[in-house]
């Protein structure tokens, strides 16, 4: 008589499966749930409602400086005078987002005015805020000074020139 022997670990693995593999029958599992989310913000805008205006001044052969400040005060030093002060402004800007968030503003450093062939330049660029922060209607108001340097015997003229500012969420 013949006697088999089975060796059922073995053929289990050589059949790909493992040798000792069972499920567990009512085995307690458990689970968790996460939530998934994201905020999508509006963009932030900025929209020129005043331009920046020194109004006029009166050459003389002293160089000079012309201060505009971000309330619109304009005061002189040097050789500036200052002269009629129609139309003085300060640049100011309307800035809408995000209710409540706060952001950064991004000034030049200088730029050039120019009438015909002769500049000035522009420079010292300032805000009127410490903190930059939009209102539960998302909007804040900003205003931009600068100072205005003159050299000695400036050409008359009409000046111009553009700077832009920007805006961004912090």
């Amino acid at each position: 008589m013949r006697t088999f022997r089975i060796l059922l670990p073995t053929l289990l693995v050589v059949a790909g499966l493992p040798a000792f593999s069972q499920a567990v029958v009512g085995a307690p599992t458990a689970s968790a749930t996460a939530t998934a989310s994201a905020r999508i913000y509006q963009p932030i805008s900025i929209a020129k409602t005043a331009d920046l205006n020194f109004g006029a001044m009166i050459t003389t052969p002293v160089a000079g400086k012309v201060l505009l400040s971000p309330a619109g005060v304009r005061t002189a030093s040097g050789g500036a005078v200052l002269a009629s002060a129609t139309g003085v402004s300060a640049a100011a800007f309307a800035v809408a987002g995000e209710p409540n968030t706060s952001f950064s503003v991004g000034l030049p450093a200088s730029i050039q005015i120019a009438s015909g062939a002769n500049s000035m330049t522009v420079d010292t660029f300032a805000t009127d805020a410490a903190a930059y922060l939009l209102d539960v209607a998302g909007t804040h108001p900003l205003n931009v000074g600068a100072s205005l340097s003159m050299a000695a015997n400036q050409a008359a003229g009409l000046y111009s020139g553009s700077f832009s500012v920007t805006v961004a969420y912090n």
